[in-house]
């Protein structure tokens, strides 16, 4: 037996044994519908993504000429430490905690409104963002840095309704989904010619990349399956042995990471900077280091993201920082999609003199362009895709028959 802490500050037994998972008593108040946690990862993940596709400040116009090796060692320090595909892998294990933290109480699910509501919530601003890199000459060709996950999301979206249907099982999917694209990865590298020896979704496609970072989004569902049944003080989740199993260890795990949640941060950070660091090629890289690629790094990741992500959805952000950064992630999506097209603003209208001022102009042109996005596209398609959710088509009444 072990115990998570609801957002009311309760303590809810969730036994494993016997293929349940078992909740104590209701939770004081109602939870929110979002955490305020998740919304603020999923922004510093977006702020993540960014700072790696424009790169760290440049430290060294910071420091005089003797001291340009310091501002050197920054940079490069930094360039390592802000790995953006690690900072996607965050995203999938938020996603899949998010739609099935919003789907799963669904008694049914109507498929209709489910596809509607899902496609419209990411691909009308995806459309739109599209339509806008048309006049922006190479926006488009920056567009795709992006896309490849957007592709997966649309995947996972697509299969979710047929996991739910078999969710008890999902520590089965888990398990053979990850087995089985080991197997596709050292298939890739022992029988086939790598298109880029770094890259992911060049050498899968969409559908091979997906498929190895699938284990992770499933995972997500499971860590929202662990806390909702806690939360709603439901009696009982049956689930398989091997489900029971995974939920027990991710609750071992996130028990013992959220006594220690700094330290928690800073070592997925660490992990996930690692990943990048081993499939690097640079002089930046330590030669005692080998190259690994991120095809073998990143789907092994994903396990700690689940833990870490277990470990801070078990718990409350109550501080002001929480509150805020938690306000900022309404816009990450925006921010995730319309950074770039900074760079193609800036590049029609010219950047501003000196290495400083065009690195601090292209962070606020693109901060600025993502919330107007927000405002304009993304908060209308949200709302769309909530009505699309809860929409129920009117039918006539018959008649009374006297």
């Amino acid at each position: 037996m072990f115990f998570l802490t609801s957002g009311a500050g309760r303590l809810h037994a969730i036994d494993y044994q016997k293929g349940h998972i078992m909740s104590g008593a209701p939770a004081s108040r109602a939870p929110s519908a979002k955490s305020l946690k998740i919304d603020a990862i999923r922004f510093m993940a977006a702020l993540w993504v960014m700072l790696y596709h424009f790169g760290p400040p440049p430290f060294k116009a910071f420091f005089p000429a003797p001291l340009a090796g310091v501002g050197g060692a920054l940079w490069s320090g930094s360039v390592l430490l802000f790995a953006g595909p690690a900072a996607v892998i965050v995203f999938f294990v938020i996603s899949g905690y998010c739609i099935h933290n919003a789907y799963h109480r669904d008694a049914t699910l109507r498929p209709i409104n489910y596809f509607a509501s899902r496609y419209v919530r990411i691909g009308l601003p995806l459309l739109v963002v599209a339509a806008l890199c048309q006049p922006l000459g190479n926006a488009g060709n920056l567009l795709e840095s992006v896309l490849w996950s957007l592709y997966c999301e649309i995947v996972y979206y697509t299969i979710y309704p047929l996991l739910r249907s078999r969710f008890r099982y999902v520590g089965e999917m888990i398990v053979g989904v990850a087995l089985a694209a080991a197997a596709m990865v050292w298939y890739r590298h022992t029988h086939t010619q790598l298109v880029c020896a770094h890259c992911v979704y060049e050498n899968y496609g969409v559908a091979g990349t997906a498929f190895l970072y699938l284990p992770g989004w499933l995972l997500g569902c499971l860590v929202a399956e662990m806390h909702r049944t806690a939360l709603d003080g439901r009696s009982s989740y049956r689930a398989s042995a091997l489900t029971a199993g995974i939920a027990r260890g991710l609750a071992v795990v996130s028990g013992g990471l959220a006594k220690h949640l700094a330290a928690a941060r800073v070592a997925i950070v660490a992990a996930g900077s690692l990943t990048f660091v081993l499939a690097s090629t640079s002089h930046i890289k330590p030669a005692f280091l080998p190259f690994i690629g991120p095809d073998i790094t990143l789907p092994v990741f994903q396990f700690v993201v689940a833990g870490w992500i277990a470990a801070e959805t078990a718990t409350q952000g109550r501080s002001a920082f929480w509150r805020y950064a938690g306000a900022l992630g309404a816009w990450s999506y925006s921010l995730y999609l319309c950074h770039k097209l900074a760079l193609a603003i800036l590049g029609a209208t010219g950047y501003p003199q000196g290495q400083t001022l065009a690195w601090l102009a292209t962070v606020a042109v693109a901060l600025a362009t993502s919330y107007a996005f927000y405002c304009a596209v993304e908060r209308p398609s949200h709302r769309l895709a909530h009505r699309l959710r809860k929409f129920v088509a009117k039918v006539p009444t018959r008649p009374a028959v006297d």
